[in-house]
């Protein structure tokens, strides 16, 4: 079941929030002349499929679809609630970004730091906020963080690697409060658990438990901006052996708490999340 509701309307956007959970009939695929769009997930996963190739938007990751692609989507957590933003651009926008070319479906990697902007756009846009100077120009700061991101983190992989790999990669997404060993990982990429690790940092920059790290923060930050009253419950469903080690975590990464952070988005503003993207952006432009 799914359930759209539409939370910007303008002439190079359609921005759609998306919930999809069980029962799932007939996920993704074109519905006429569908424009190209952008997946960034807030919550769960999503497995793109065009052709034999199979993108996953995820926390850490959003995926591209272009225009009239022939999909369909998969959830790799076949129980779970899976929250998605779908922002849809027009042709213009895909020149303007240099994307309006194959293939078409890829996958676009990003960080946590941007994973809390995209919550905190999606709040904004939902709440039907007008304090952005321009709905239209946050989007577009926004995707020319989320590319700058993906430039910044793209890697080399070879065809067969990426298909051995796919199923760690989904195994881990689908199953985020699980705590799978290393061994029933290479098992399903078909190696020993020190090839595994060797290749599963050469394709994602990331070690196996910082990318599961990454799910499972990525998954809270969703459900912080939708709520999430009961620390203690989301830490055990996302898999950290206590609050305390969830909010350490936390810490670390964001340098908050979880109910500092939930605090923070309940609050937050789209004209300083435009002034923190660009500036991020201009940092970035001065120390190349």
């Amino acid at each position: 079941m799914s359930i759209m509701q539409t939370m910007l309307r303008s002439p190079s956007f359609l921005v759609v929030d998306q919930v999809c959970r069980p029962p799932r009939v007939n996920c993704g695929g074109p519905n006429g002349d569908e424009p190209a769009h952008f997946l960034f997930t807030r919550r769960g996963a999503f497995a793109v499929s065009v052709g034999s190739r199979v993108c996953y938007a995820r926390p850490g990751q959003a995926v591209l679809v272009q225009r009239n692609a022939d999909y369909r989507v998969a959830h790799p957590d076949a129980a779970g609630c899976d929250c998605c933003t779908d922002v849809r651009v027009d042709d213009a926008v895909l020149d303007a970004l240099g994307l309006a070319t194959p293939p078409a479906c890829r996958e676009l990697p990003h960080d946590l730091e941007f994973q809390q902007a995209h919550v905190e756009m999606w709040l904004g846009l939902r709440r039907g906020s007008a304090d952005a100077d321009d709905p239209e120009e946050l989007l577009y700061d926004a995707l020319g963080c989320l590319l700058r991101n993906a430039a910044s983190m793209r890697l080399r992989r070879s065809a067969g690697t990426s298909r051995r790999l796919a199923r760690v990669e989904e195994a881990i997404i689908g199953q985020a409060g699980e705590n799978l060993h290393v061994g029933q990982l290479a098992a399903l990429a078909g190696c020993s658990p020190f090839h595994l690790c060797r290749l599963f940092r050469a394709r994602t920059g990331q070690s196996l438990r910082r990318f599961r790290l990454q799910q499972r923060l990525g998954t809270a930050l969703g459900r912080l901006a939708d709520g999430e009253d009961d620390l203690a419950a989301l830490a055990c469903d996302l898999g950290f052996s206590s609050h305390s080690h969830m909010s350490a975590a936390f810490r670390q990464q964001f340098g908050r708490s979880p109910r500092e952070l939930r605090d923070e988005l309940r609050g937050s503003d789209l004209k300083r999340l435009q002034a923190r993207l660009r500036s991020q952006r201009l940092g970035r432009q001065r120390a190349v």
